[in-house]
């Protein structure tokens, strides 16, 4: 059955007539003058790069969906990435793409995430992941100078921040400072810290190398700070051969790089006490140091002197010495002219008895006992038996007190 009201009006020639262009040029404004600009709240997903740097994704709750498109331009500039499954706001215009479809689109310029509870979810797990590298272990702190020869600062060259820092450093302890300026807050800031941090490391400034960096801003919300729990910031902070000490915020404001700096601390002016001692009492220390040195020594010397002086008073004059010496050479002649006497003594009694027992030995002592000795003549030979005798031979007897020759006979 054919509805005769629906004949009506498309009988009616007062409903106007639209090209298919005309039309969507139409939904298109309406959008635009309706929406200029507007956030949408939603759960990312569908997140497709394309080869131009454009990002395509997908807005979504739980009954429906809005396609989105961040430009190349806008996503490197972007604080949050795109990511499937984060609870985001985005901000931007809603709009169609008239010469390819009727479908309307957010085109997105700036993420934020809905609420401090994702951030801190979002901070949560890149801590965890950091921490699990090893990026927050102790070991790989570098100490930070006693007194350094130049301190690299990295923050604002507008805020208060660097002027309270100047101020606590020229009444502590005035060393030599380079500012490098940096954004401390969004997307740009990543890059300029990171930019910072490589700069100090890689030259000199007028022949000096900072051997200390200070990175440092104001408080602000979790928002304001968010760039300081930037993974690459982190990772540039914990690569740095400079120890960096990290002054982000106020006291109860904590980034992930106060984890990955060598120090941190609670304030910009907390890391300037930290970063140099107070000139003043540094010299105070020293005057009462040497004091104490000085006093060491002279109490040292004063003892050596004593001891010394002592030791002389027991030292004997020259003259006494040479006395001493003298007696000691008279007594040691003395000596050797006895041991000599004695030796000399000595030996003459035993060469006396030695002579008296040749003297007793020898063959005249034995001829005056009544003994002689017979020889033949002939050969000079002494007769030792009467077998030596052979007939008449010309003989000499020898007495102790002569010689006789005879002939035997027969």
């Amino acid at each position: 059955m054919t509805d005769n009201r629906l004949i009506d009006k498309l009988d009616n020639d007062n409903i106007p007539v639209f090209n298919v262009s005309e039309i969507t040029d139409e939904i298109r404004n309406l959008l635009e003058d309706n929406y200029p600009y507007l956030k949408i709240k939603g759960e990312i997903s569908g997140v497709t790069k394309a080869k131009s740097g454009h990002v395509y994704l997908t807005l979504k709750d739980e009954k429906n969906n809005i396609s989105a498109v961040i430009w190349a331009g806008i996503l490197k500039d972007l604080l949050i990435q795109p990511k499937n499954g984060d609870e985001v706001i985005c901000s931007g215009r809603i709009t169609t793409f008239t010469r390819y479809s009727s479908n309307y689109n957010l085109i997105i310029d700036a993420i934020a995430y809905e609420g401090e509870g994702q951030l801190e979810k979002k901070k949560e797990e890149l801590r965890k992941k950091l921490e699990k590298e090893g990026l927050f272990d102790e070991k790989y702190k570098k100490k930070i100078p006693f007194i350094p020869n130049l301190i690299g600062i990295i923050t604002s060259k507008s805020g208060a921040v660097r002027y309270e820092m100047d101020d606590t450093i020229n009444e502590r302890f005035p060393v030599k400072r380079e500012l490098y300026p940096v954004s401390v807050q969004g997307k740009a800031a990543v890059r300029e810290i990171i930019s910072a941090i490589e700069y100090f490391n890689n030259r000199k400034i007028k022949g000096i190398k900072a051997d200390v960096l200070i990175i440092a801003r104001g408080g602000g919300s979790i928002e304001d700070l968010w760039c300081f729990n930037d993974e690459e910031i982190c990772r540039a902070v914990f690569n740095s051969k400079i120890p960096i000490i990290s002054a982000i915020g106020h006291a109860p404001d904590t980034t992930l790089i106060d984890y990955v700096a060598d120090c941190s601390a609670a304030t910009p002016t907390e890391a300037a006490v930290i970063v140099v001692p107070i000139k003043k009492e540094l010299i105070e220390k020293l005057n009462k140091i040497f004091k104490r040195f000085n006093k060491a020594i002279s109490d040292f010397l004063n003892e050596k002197s004593k001891n010394l002086q002592l030791n002389f008073s027991k030292l004997k004059t020259p003259y006494q010495i040479y006395d001493q010496k003298q007696k000691e050479y008279i007594q040691n002649i003395k000596r050797f002219e006895n041991s000599v006497k004695f030796n000399v003594e000595n030996k003459k009694s035993k060469l006396k008895s030695l002579t008296s027992q040749l003297e007793i030995a020898s063959p005249r002592n034995i001829l005056k006992r009544g003994y002689v000795y017979v020889k033949n003549l002939k050969n000079d030979s002494y007769l030792k038996s009467i077998n030596d005798i052979n007939g008449e031979i010309n003989i000499k007897i020898g007495f102790h007190d002569g010689i006789i020759k005879a002939t035997t006979k027969k």
